[in-house]
């Protein structure tokens, strides 16, 4: 398999761009949707529980509340997480195929400061995405009418992480309330055959099963007489804004609650250089030109949670999420206009399901260095089967969890987790497509936090 840890990293570092300076993160991988199903150690040896106890720094992009339950001081926490994922598509007849792209990277950086009743500082973290490589050389690489190799790469990435400044503010010993502001970067690499039946489809009214699609009168007719039309838009991105409002609430001595708001984001459209090749067998015209993925957006999101420590040793967690999916995933809308004049606009639909995530985690302490977790999560997967994509199969929907913390010294603590989602599969029902994906994932987190 291609080992990708390098190329997945969209940015580990800090980047100038017309003259704004841009901290973002690495590739991420779905695991509930588009989303990952944890942010932080902590939480991911909880199930993705995060939302009424103190889960670190990482409380900035899970509760910005959780942020006031630190003890006062600095806290710079340093964290990465290492997915491999195990995708494979096939077709009635033909051998499964695995993705190339298997390894992923997802750097995390942050400093938080409680000074007083306030916590505030800023973080860095890696959102989420979804993609798989099928190379150059798998049966989705043949003109579907012809039978002949065309030798055009099919394979996606889609990359979102946040740059964010929460604060949080003590009101008494029981209240907490926190917001944050988030700039946001978005990446999306969809190189795509598309066999001239499905894009008749499209481009018919009456029919238009898979999405719509139209293009001037000179284009048109050299689609419609080549086999396919293969999209090649590689790194189209944009930034935008996002932000959330938390708060938690003590509500006896052993029962804490919490809950946030993420907002959907506000992001420009995903901009870049783009291409379609059109032909039969690896003979094909190449038509370049601008490209861009319209109203691109990450969904807004509702969370609620209770921690229960009835003992110092014991921490009981549980954590409902909703991820308004249908408010964003509707289509994906792509604008190509070529150099030479005129357009094609596509509309695929999408139109995934809202997804509520339900994560159970437990945390025991063994001695006043050590502590283990372990942890549940499952999500009905969003994706209606007559409209999967084969190169975004965020199908997973059954996880389990193991996590273990370490303090080192006073200051210093280490924590790691591991998370398996199983495999799930399913099927593009359209006769049109036929195809069915599977997807499992392992991941590997491990982050260090130092106290100042």
């Amino acid at each position: 398999m291609k080992d990708r840890l390098v190329s997945s990293i969209v940015c580990a570092g800090i980047v100038c761009a017309g003259g704004l300076v841009a901290l973002v993160t690495g590739s991420a991988h779905a695991t509930n949707g588009m989303a990952l199903s944890d942010y932080g150690t902590i939480a991911a040896g909880l199930g993705g529980a995060s939302q009424a106890y103190d889960n670190g720094n990482y409380g900035a992009i899970n509760n910005a509340a959780t942020l006031a339950l630190m003890e006062p001081g600095s806290r710079l926490d340093i964290g990465a997480t290492f997915m491999h994922i195990d995708a494979a598509t096939w077709t009635s007849g033909v051998p499964e195929v695995d993705s190339e792209a298997d390894w992923f990277l997802m750097p995390n950086l942050s400093y938080i400061v409680k000074s007083g009743q306030f916590s505030y500082g800023i973080g860095a973290f890696s959102q989420g995405g979804m993609g798989a490589d099928y190379g150059k050389h798998s049966f989705l690489s043949i003109d579907p009418n012809s039978g002949l190799p065309t030798g055009l790469r099919d394979d996606s990435q889609v990359m979102v992480g946040r740059l964010i400044l929460p604060v949080a503010f003590q009101v008494n010993e029981r209240l907490s309330l926190g917001a944050g502001l988030d700039f946001v970067y978005a990446r999306m690499t969809m190189l795509q055959a598309m066999p001239q039946q499905a894009l008749m489809d499209m481009m018919t009214p009456g029919q238009q099963t898979l999405g719509v699609a139209a293009a001037d009168p000179n284009t048109a007719m050299g689609l419609g007489s080549a086999n396919y039309a293969h999209f090649d838009l590689s790194k189209l991105d944009n930034w935008g804004f996002g932000g959330q409002v938390g708060l938690t609430f003590k509500a006896t001595d052993t029962l804490t609650l919490g809950a946030s708001y993420q907002f959907e984001t506000q992001m420009g459209d995903l901009e870049g250089d783009g291409s379609i090749n059109a032909g039969v067998g690896s003979v094909y015209q190449t038509i370049e030109g601008d490209a861009r993925i319209l109203d691109f957006q990450w969904p807004a999101t509702f969370k609620f949670g209770v921690a229960f420590q009835p003992n110092e040793s014991l921490l009981l967690v549980a954590d409902i999420k909703h991820y308004d999916w249908s408010g964003v995933m509707d289509s994906l809308r792509i604008e190509f206009r070529p150099n030479g004049g005129g357009y094609v606009d596509v509309d695929m639909y999408q139109k995934w399901d809202d997804q509520t995530v339900l994560s159970l985690g437990a945390e025991y302490r063994i001695n006043p260095a050590l502590r283990v977790r372990a942890g549940f999560n499952y999500a009905a997967d969003p994706v209606p089967e007559q409209y999967l994509q084969h190169l975004g199969e965020a199908i997973t929907e059954t996880h389990l969890s193991l996590g273990v913390g370490y303090d080192i010294d006073a200051r210093s603590q280490l924590n790691a987790a591991y998370v398996h989602a199983f495999e799930n599969s399913e099927t593009n029902t359209s006769p049109l497509v036929g195809l069915s994906s599977s997807l499992a994932q392992d991941s590997f987190s491990l982050s260090y936090s130092y106290r100042f």
